[in-house]
C-alpha cells in the first residue's frame, strides 16, 4: 500500500483516471492538472531567477527542495532531457 503522503506520478493519475469515470473524478482530476500547472510555474519562475542571498535565498532554497521533489517537475525534466 501506498503512503498517503508520497506525490501521485503522471502514470498513476492515469490509472486512477481508467478505473473511474465519476463527474466527481474527473474534476479533482482537473483541479489536479491545475495545481500541476502552477507547480510548472514555479519551477521556471525559480530557475530564471538570478543569484539571491538572506532569507530569499533561504525561501527560495526550501522551494527548490519541494519542487524538486515533485513528481510532475521530475517528468518535465526526464521528458526535456530525452528530446535533446
Amino acid at each position: 500500500m501506498r503512503n498517503s503522503q508520497t506525490p501521485l506520478t503522471t502514470v498513476e493519475l492515469v490509472e486512477i483516471r481508467l478505473r473511474s469515470d465519476s463527474p466527481d473524478m474527473l474534476s479533482v482530476l482537473r483541479e489536479i492538472m491545475r495545481l500541476r500547472a502552477i507547480v510548472s510555474k514555479a519551477d521556471q519562475l525559480e530557475r530564471s531567477l538570478g543569484p539571491t542571498d538572506g532569507a530569499a535565498a533561504v525561501i527560495r532554497d526550501v522551494l527548490r527542495a519541494e519542487l524538486d521533489e515533485e513528481p510532475s517537475i521530475a517528468e518535465l525534466m526526464w521528458t526535456d532531457l530525452n528530446v535533446l
